[in-house]
């Protein structure tokens, strides 16, 4: 393979040179922005150790609760945040730029969060968002069967009514990203009737069982793998929504290519943008694809921020998801390609994040944004 000098990378990932290029700025004011600033700097200095494990990363979850972040999605009336959405957003690209791996294991703990929060007046919920407060459970979330998987069949999971009020889950959650670690797990399951219900789920109840994590291509210390249940009880008690009608559907019940997720991705072009910047100082000849890249990653966040503030007019959330995509991949490939033979190298940033930019065509990625994403591969204009 051809190769370059190996240069010497700041924990950021950004390549040190003479005259360091800008990259386009965040745009959302953040009062703890220094402290935000010092998290990402710390998670990038073990991210690729993490990575290189692949076991549970307790020093990247450990930063994570260290420095507040799995309190900004609690709601304040138990102690947390209840960080704006635009505010949020920014913050996990942020934080996505530093280390992909910690973040997307917190996305996933917060989207249980969430699905708690938005139960709130259940007890079930009530005391989970107290246990999560007090740092005595860890939340995450199952429900890729009621949405964009399909590696199970479209009934994984399925609940049957063995008595007024008490249901049997027999079935499985495909995808749970640190169930090994988790003492709740937010879910949905379908009834024979075609209904749905979302669940708050002990993971200490009897037929549960977390399987070995799963060989990924990347975000190996995620520790995602698939949850088993056999004729696990539940009762009215144990759940947050439903039964009732088409749950996904609903505005923020389960939800899929949501911003969360496009945010994790331009954050992950951020980081690769940083580094290819600091190659084009000493190179010209990447001065103009990292403008282009540049221009574009910003026109991608505005978008992402305006739809998160619902300002009329924002692009949909499946569009940006689609942007993201291409974006993430495009930067963390154009990285890869000018650090050459070098990035190639394990130790090297460039070929972990190409491989974990692939995350992004397969989670949460429902198939009209999929389908775009062939076409683009393909050559093809949009339908």
């Amino acid at each position: 393979m051809n190769d370059v000098p190996p240069s010497p990378i700041l924990a950021s990932g950004v390549i040190m040179s003479n005259q360091p290029i800008e990259l386009p700025s965040w745009t959302e004011p953040d009062p703890d922005a220094a402290r935000i600033a010092g998290l990402v700097e710390n998670l990038a200095a073990k991210d690729g150790p993490a990575d290189a494990a692949g076991t549970w990363p307790e020093a990247l979850w450990r930063l994570i609760q260290d420095g507040g972040a799995t309190r900004w999605s609690l709601p304040r009336d138990f102690g947390g945040e209840a960080c704006p959405r635009p505010l949020l957003v920014q913050r996990y690209a942020q934080l996505a730029s530093g280390s992909l791996t910690a973040v997307f294991v917190l996305s996933q703990h917060d989207a249980a969060v969430r699905r708690l929060d938005g139960a709130a007046d259940r007890p079930a919920a009530r005391e989970w968002l107290h246990a999560i407060a007090a740092g005595k459970a860890f939340a995450t979330v199952g429900v890729s069967q009621l949405t964009t998987s399909r590696r199970l069949g479209s009934q994984a999971l399925v609940a049957t009514e063995i008595e007024p009020g008490t249901f049997q889950l027999d079935g499985a959650m495909p995808w749970v990203t640190a169930a090994e670690r988790a003492n709740v797990l937010v879910t949905g399951a379908l009834l024979d009737d075609g209904r749905q219900m979302l669940i708050a789920l002990p993971v200490d109840r009897p037929g549960l069982t977390v399987r070995p994590a799963f060989e990924l291509a990347a975000l190996q210390a995620s520790c995602t793998t698939e949850v088993i249940l056999e004729h696990v009880r539940v009762s009215e008690a144990d759940l947050l929504a439903g039964p009732g009608a088409d749950l996904s559907a609903q505005p923020g019940a389960v939800g899929t290519a949501g911003l969360e997720t496009s945010a994790l991705a331009l954050g992950q072009a951020r980081a690769a943008l940083g580094a290819l910047a600091g190659l084009a100082a000493d190179r010209l000849e990447l001065s103009d694809p990292v403008d282009v890249l540049c221009e574009t990653w910003q026109q991608a966040w505005t978008s992402l921020v305006a739809c998160a503030r619902g300002e009329r007019d924002a692009a949909t959330a499946s569009q940006i998801r689609a942007q993201a995509n291409a974006l993430v991949l495009r930067a963390t490939q154009a990285y890869l390609t000018a650090r050459k033979g070098s990035g190639f190298l394990r130790s090297e940033p460039a070929q972990r994040w190409a491989r974990q930019a692939l995350f992004f065509l397969v989670w949460s990625c429902p198939t009209p944004i999929a389908q775009a994403a062939i076409r683009d591969l393909a050559g093809l204009c949009p339908a």
